[in-house]
């Protein structure tokens, strides 16, 4: 029975339906509503992807080469002759899709490829990084490959942001951009680097084209030398008039950078660059990131900026823009020129700034107010954090930026921010505010961030009260000292309450001490703790103990400790070629003995670095007392500094000593180090032009 009724229930059903929806069809079309219908076809749909037009084109003329071809073993220019696909079905269901590239090669740069043409796979070539894949490259196409050796092959070793960036396309063989990396190559088989900066200023001065890009960028690497070489500001600024904007972008950076680096302050060529700057951006047009690059070269001008009147236009906080990203370099330029005029009109902008305007604006105007005036800055800044905390919004931002104010300033401000601390992030954010600031008056605030269910946010803290550096600050910290997991970091921390009389850090010191990581701060933390039994229980380790890192370590600790006694057999050490040569050279050094001075000099020709090292650092010891004299040691110390061969360590080791001693050497020594292209992108480098820098030393580029 249920079978025969069920078909006309369904009949109803549908009937009823329909008879619904024609009369709200109707209705709705009597009361102006259009009916619902499919969509309509497109009068023309693209080609493809490739043929749509994008909203911005990519600043694919951008190309830094240099890093890709040192590491490149083989540099070819050619043609791609041939793309086939094979699709490969993996357990009956995934299917991958291998693209195979065959090139031709037209022209050989470096290396050797000695076939008629090289078949290299979609994933050799690193296409499918980029969001269109491989869908660039077509036959026929000119193309530069950067190929570094992966076993037997060759894979593409210029990983860029794009497939144009990543395998640059040629017009044809004389493209402007082959010299580029033919000078490039130069560059890269040059040790020094006053000769890098040299070729690469020759070969900017016959660039013409994008060939500029790459070369500008490699010249940046080196900008203190291209400072103070007086053409480059010159040549420099010539492609800030570029027809393409990604030419005149990069090289407002490098001109940037010429000016950050020129710490002597030369105001002929900063007058030069200033100028250029200020009829480019005249000229920049509506593209963004030129502006900005410019804008940021103008602030790196600094006060220079502000004696070239054309230049004043460019530096009011008031200018009108467009966009968040200009009105922030603007501040930026603004703050670093240093105009206290400008103050108020910044300090206006900071207060009406939208609440969750981009972090890059905010901090442009806080940094800005900062520098012009601090004392508003911080009373703008703890009104705008109090203003966001209400309005349920992250504090972070404007803690970061009350922490780069004065002390005076900052500490009460960061002391009264605190009650409004509350997640993880602003908990962080305010303990290394703290480590910034290091005052007295936020200890009790730190106190409540010591707890190590947030280790980050504990390390912060820690920092930030040794820093400070009080009894207060030692007393706090010392009920927390065993929840420390991190071996260095509790050293550090014994050592820091051991010098304010808390002892129970000596356990950890003394169990550590002959690890090699940690003994540098196992020892300093004896010495801090000043421990009674430290003395004998290290004297009878070295008495007794036949192994060799526990009388090391004694040794380190001995020394430290002030226990002149055992200078006779630790001269003894020295002299000999012993694996306790090292510590004993410490140890003397730590006791003054003047007469170890002919043992360190002997040792800082040892093969050995760790000898070498030790007998640096007894060197900066020993010397320091005017008693002792030794030209001898001096230039030893200069000449390992100066040493390509020698290891970095040791050189490291020997400038630290030659900057204690404030030898008069140092100023030709950071000289000769600074011109050697075995150190770029080293951390000696780093501090050797850091020196410079402090101590306004004048280099010689050619």
């Amino acid at each position: 029975m249920l079978a025969k009724t069920k078909p006309r229930e369904f009949g109803i059903v549908t009937l009823i339906t329909f008879v619904a929806t024609f009369v709200m069809m109707t209705v709705a079309e009597h009361r102006g509503f259009a009916a619902v219908q499919a969509p309509a076809t497109p009068k023309e749909a693209p080609k493809s992807a490739r043929d749509a037009q994008t909203r911005r084109p990519a600043k694919q003329g951008i190309l830094d080469l240099e890093d890709p071809i040192a590491r490149a073993d083989l540099i070819l220019v050619v043609r791609l002759a041939d793309i086939t696909e094979a699709k490969i079905v993996h357990g009956g269901k995934t299917e991958v899709v291998t693209q195979q590239f065959r090139f031709e090669p037209v022209r050989t740069l470096k290396g050797i490829f000695a076939r008629d043409s090289m078949l290299l796979t979609g994933q050799d070539l690193g296409t499918s990084q980029f969001a269109a894949g491989s869908s660039g490259l077509e036959r026929g196409q000119l193309l530069l490959l950067l190929l570094a050796r992966q076993g037997a092959g060759y894979l593409n070793c210029n990983q860029a942001g794009s497939l144009e960036q990543s395998i640059p396309r040629l017009r044809d063989q004389t493209d402007p951009l082959l010299s580029a990396v033919e000078a490039l190559l130069a560059v890269t088989q040059t040790g020094d680097r006053g000769a890098k900066v040299a070729m690469l200023l020759d070969a900017l001065r016959k660039a013409k084209d994008r060939d500029a890009a790459p070369l500008l960028i490699s010249l940046r690497r080196r900008a203190t030398f291209a400072a103070q070489t007086p053409e480059a500001t010159e040549i420099v600024t010539r492609f800030l008039g570029d027809p393409a904007s990604e030419i005149r972008e990069v090289t407002a950076r490098t001109l940037a950078a010429l000016l950050d680096t020129d710490y002597l302050r030369q105001e002929p060529i900063r007058e030069q660059a200033v100028k250029a700057i200020v009829a480019a951006l005249d000229a920049a047009g509506p593209d963004l990131s030129v502006r900005v690059a410019g804008l940021d070269a103008l602030g790196a001008a600094g006060e220079s900026a502000t004696r070239i009147e054309p230049a004043l236009a460019w530096l009011r906080a008031d200018r009108p823009a467009t966009t968040f990203a200009e009105h922030a370099a603007r501040l930026r330029a603004v703050g670093r020129s240093g105009q206290a005029d400008q103050g108020q009109v910044v300090a206006t902008y900071l207060e009406q700034l939208p609440l969750d305007a981009p972090v890059e604006a905010e901090f442009a105007a806080g940094r800005a107010l900062g520098r012009l005036d601090p004392k508003a800055a911080a009373q703008q800044l703890a009104r705008r954090l109090a203003n966001k905390s209400d309005a349920g919004m992250p504090i972070g931002t404007a803690l970061a930026l009350i922490a780069e104010l004065p002390r005076d300033a900052a500490a009460p401000e960061l002391v009264a921010a605190f009650d409004r601390v509350e997640t993880y992030d602003e908990q962080l954010a305010f303990a290394t505010a703290c480590v910034k600031v290091a005052d007295p008056r936020l200890v009790a605030s730190l106190t409540v961030l010591l707890a190590p269910r947030f280790p980050n946010v504990r390390w912060q803290a820690v920092e930030a009260l040794r820093r400070i550096d009080t009894d207060e600050s030692a007393r706090v910290l010392w009920p927390h000292l065993g929840q420390e997991a991190n071996l260095l970091r509790k050293l550090q921390q014994a050592e820091f309450l051991g010098r304010h009389g808390y002892r129970g850090g000596y356990p950890y010191a003394i169990e550590h001490i002959t690890a090699p990581e940690l003994q540098d701060a196992a020892v300093e933390a004896l010495a801090a703790i000043q421990e009674p039994k430290a003395v004998p229980e290290l004297r009878k380790i070295w008495e007794s103990s036949h192994d060799l890192g526990w009388n090391a370590a004694a040794i380190r600790a001995l020394g430290r400790l002030g226990q002149a006694d055992i200078a006779p057999r630790l001269l003894e050490l020295a002299q000999q070629k012993n694996p306790l040569t090292a510590p004993a050279l410490i140890a003397l050094g730590d006791l003054h003995i003047n007469k170890a001075l002919p043992l360190v000099l002997d040792s800082l020709g040892s093969r050995n670095d760790l000898v070498v090292v030790a007998a640096a650092r007894a060197a900066a010891k020993l010397l320091a007392d005017p008693e002792a004299r030794s030209d001898e040691v001096r230039d030893r110390l200069a000449a390992l500094v100066a040493d390509s061969d020698s290891s970095q360590a040791v050189r490291k080791e020997a400038l630290e000593s030659l900057v204690v001693l404030n030898d008069p050497r140092l100023a030709t020594t950071l000289v000769v180090a600074a011109r050697d292209g075995g150190l770029e992108g080293s951390e000696l480098l780093q501090r050797v032009e850091e020196l410079l820098a402090t101590r306004k030393i004048k280099l010689s580029p050619k």
